[in-house]
């Protein structure tokens, strides 16, 4: 009668001890987003590359209709986005997400650590949080990657454990950590794919060799068993994406199947750093755009190969001192794994690898970007950098004192340094990025535009000059086409990425139909070919070649609506609508599949709670 009583309030004593004890170190760790993003707080939008917020943004749509099922991960996460923007403004949403991501990122690692000493904790979530991996990623705006990379430290972790233990609440944690890490992005979750069957193999592969008769077969089947479980259990929590994606791709209605060999040309790593690609993946950068303020464009050559030889030697050491660890030498394959997946194929080494995988694993070519895998060996340098950390702490400052060298002194100045060592590495994260992003805000002739528009009509509008990124001079930056989240209505933008001979990587029905419109948008037909699709109005933003479009002017279908000094709206005069044959726009939203998945995911999420409290 007194067990459910006892154990709530055995549970609310939990919570009380668990953030007295987070309280700390969060707040650390709050200072350090604040220090990174202090300059960029007042109102108006942080615009870059692909991340890309809006005002009255409607972002499960965009999900739903945009990124396609391999995405679908994401919708929980959408709908609590569009649940916040019914209180709060979208810019105030993004720098919450925003300012919140380091903090995140460093509280998941000191809690994920396994450390002896606060120091070793707080070095590896400082780490884990400040690395010129994680600024070069913000800087392209791969916020949502980030926030998945953020909770990997304690998916892959664990992972671990169960493997290790067995019990129903180890695999409860270890699903639940991985699910939340597929809720913000599949990328990281493949790390976490990567890093776990790193663990798992270090720890089942041994037993092969041992000679201690059937042991041996039982410990390798209890590995085998306990592996097979987690991946059963996690593919039906994260059902309601996986299997609108499995549907999807077999039927090659998804990105993977337009994504080739030439993809993995393109956005492979690239020397960065002395145009040597190995070291830039190793001191974490090598991502393949290029042009960010690296640590060596502020700092003496000298002093940012001594600060990263200082993080790798930590990492060395503690390794070095916890062998006996399946952890350890698990981590080593993750940092070694991770490292040769990084350098795709910008090596002759890591070239016949890299391209065999993606042909023979089909999702490993959602990974094009290849320098993504960086965040495995981010992850290795942190982890086992904390235990190269605690074992110098209890060795070397709890040597008795002397005159000149107190214990009190000697801890003071070994946090000091190490917690600021991979501040100083990467510097140009601080202070706004060093001043390479900036707030803005929309220009009032995109708001008048969005009125004149309205959400009444079912006619879709045509955002030109035709790119899927284009540098606007209102935001002073290369983006994405921000017209989708921005406008009310349904827009039909280029996604053609134009990247090293990739034209294009859109291939639904109507943009390919546009697109081939766009080639002659003098030809007196050019209306009626528009209207076949349900465009309604072209938005025809001053930027770049905009200027091929000015036949629209005199074309006898159009009119201008509405035209300010850098924006122009034309209405389709022969648009009428036919909604019911319009092609698709977009990628295909498989509602049974998702539906289906939905439920899945439900009945095994009540499920696995049942068994884990059923275990207390």
């Amino acid at each position: 009668m007194n067990d459910e009583p006892r154990t709530g309030a055995d549970a609310r004593r939990r919570i009380r001890e668990v953030s007295a004890a987070l309280a700390l170190p969060g707040a650390y760790f709050t200072a350090l987003s604040l220090l990174v993003f202090y300059p960029l707080l007042k109102p108006g939008f942080i615009l870059t590359l692909d991340m890309i917020f809006a005002p009255n943004a409607d972002y499960l749509q965009f999900g739903l209709h945009t990124k396609g099922p391999l995405y679908y991960g994401r919708l929980p996460f959408l709908l609590v986005l569009d649940g916040l923007a019914l209180f709060l403004d979208d810019w105030l949403i993004q720098k919450l997400l925003l300012v919140s991501l380091p903090a995140v990122c460093g509280l998941a690692m000191y809690t994920a650590c396994e450390s002896r000493t606060r120091i070793a904790a707080l070095f590896a979530g400082t780490l884990y949080a400040i690395n010129p991996f994680v600024y070069v990623r913000l800087l392209a705006g791969h916020w949502y990657f980030l926030w998945g990379y953020a909770f990997v430290p304690l998916a892959v972790v664990a992972f671990d454990r169960y493997v290790d233990s067995g019990t129903d609440r180890a695999l409860v944690r270890a699903v639940g950590w991985t699910t939340i890490v597929s809720v913000f992005d599949p990328h990281a979750t493949v790390l976490v794919a990567v890093a776990g069957g790193c663990l798992w193999a270090v720890r089942a592969v041994p037993t092969v060799w041992k000679e201690s008769g059937g042991t041996s077969n039982a410990e390798l089947r209890g590995y085998v068993r306990r592996f097979g479980s987690f991946c059963l259990a996690a593919a039906a929590v994260n059902a309601y994406w996986l299997f609108p994606s499995a549907v999807t791709t077999v039927g090659g209605e998804t990105q993977l199947s337009v994504i080739s060999g030439a993809d993995l040309t393109v956005f492979s790593a690239s020397g960065t750093i002395a145009g040597n690609v190995p070291l830039s993946v190793a001191m974490l950068y090598g991502f393949w755009r290029g042009g960010a303020t690296t640590a060596l464009d502020v700092l003496p050559t000298w002093s940012v190969g001594l600060l990263f030889a200082s993080l790798v030697y930590v990492a060395v050491y503690g390794t070095l001192h916890r062998w006996t660890d399946s952890r350890v030498r698990g981590l080593v394959l993750v940092g070694v794994v991770g490292f040769v997946l990084s350098l795709g194929v910008s090596t002759a080494v890591s070239e016949p690898l890299v391209r065999t995988l993606f042909d023979f694993v089909p999702i490993l070519r959602g990974m094009r970007d290849t320098q993504k895998f960086a965040g495995l060996v981010v992850l290795a340098y942190a982890l086992l950098g904390a235990r190269g950390v605690d074992e110098f702490v209890t060795h070397r400052i709890s040597r008795p004192a002397t005159p000149l060298d107190t214990p009190q002194l000697t801890s003071l100045v070994l946090v000091f340094l190490l917690l600021v060592s991979p501040l100083v590495y990467t510097a140009p994260m601080f202070g706004g990025f060093g001043g390479q992003l900036d707030t803005t805000e929309y220009p009032e002739s995109w708001h008048e535009a969005n009125d004149l528009l309205g959400t009444d009509g079912s006619g879709r509008v045509l955002f030109l000059p035709w790119h899927q990124y284009l540098t606007f001079s209102w935001a002073d930056r290369r983006l994405a086409t921000p017209a989708v989240l921005f406008f009310d209505r349904t827009v039909i933008e280029g996604r053609n990425i134009e990247v090293g001979g990739i034209e294009t990587r859109g291939s639904d029905p109507t943009r390919s139909r546009v697109r081939e419109a766009l080639t002659s948008p003098s030809d007196p037909e050019f209306g009626d070919k528009l209207a076949s699709v349900g465009i309604e109005y072209v938005v025809l933003a001053h930027e770049a070649d905009y200027r091929q479009y000015e036949s629209l002017r005199s074309h006898s279908d159009f009119t201008v609506a509405f035209e300010s000094e850098g924006l122009t709206v034309y209405e389709n005069e022969v648009y009428e609508d036919r909604s019911a044959e319009w092609p698709r726009a977009g990628p295909p939203v498989p509602g049974r599949a998702l539906g289906f998945g939905c439920l899945v995911s439900v009945g095994a999420t009540c499920a696995l709670v049942r068994r884990s409290v059923s275990e207390r």
